[in-house]
C-alpha cells in the first residue's frame, strides 16, 4: 500500500491491536506456497501454529486447525505444483460435461467424454461437432 491508505491502514493497527496480529499473520502465511519440500511446509507451518498459539485470535485457530486438517493436500502442491486455476478449470469442464450427460445410463461413454473433454477443451462449434462424433 502507498500514501494515504498505508497511513490509515497504520492508524487503524494501532487501534485495533487483534486486527494488526491477524494482518501479520495473514501475511506470513502466504509465505507457504513458496516451500518445495514437505519437510518445509511442515517446519513452516509448525512455525506459523506457534506463532500463533498465545494471539487469542479464535477465527486463525481455526484457519490454523484447518491447516493441519489438510496437511497432506497442502504438502501435495510440492509434489505436483499445479495451478489452482488449471484444476478449476478441470472442474468446470468436467461438471459441464455430467450437467449434458443427464440421464447417460452408460458410464463407460461418460467416462470416455469426460476424458475426451478434459484432453481436447471444447472451444469452437467444430469442437462440440468432434466431441459429438465420439458418440
Amino acid at each position: 500500500m502507498r500514501g494515504s491508505k498505508r497511513t490509515e491502514l497504520q492508524q487503524l493497527f494501532a487501534v485495533n491491536r487483534r486486527l494488526f496480529k491477524a494482518y501479520v499473520l495473514r501475511e506470513e502465511l502466504d509465505r507457504l506456497w513458496m516451500y518445495k519440500t514437505r519437510e518445509g511446509v511442515a517446519r513452516f507451518l509448525f512455525g506459523w501454529l506457534k506463532a500463533l498459539r498465545w494471539q487469542r485470535l479464535p477465527e486463525m485457530e481455526k484457519l490454523g486447525d484447518t491447516l493441519v486438517n489438510h496437511f497432506d493436500g497442502i504438502a501435495a502442491y510440492c509434489d505436483h505444483p499445479i495451478r489452482f486455476g488449471v484444476v478449476e478449470s478441470l472442474n468446470t469442464t468436467i461438471k459441464g460435461v455430467l450437467r449434458r450427460a443427464r440421464g447417460m445410463r452408460d458410464e463407460t461413454m461418460l467416462l470416455l467424454k469426460l476424458k475426451w473433454a478434459s484432453a481436447r477443451p471444447i472451444r469452437s462449434s467444430r469442437d462440440v461437432t468432434r466431441f459429438l462424433q465420439v458418440i
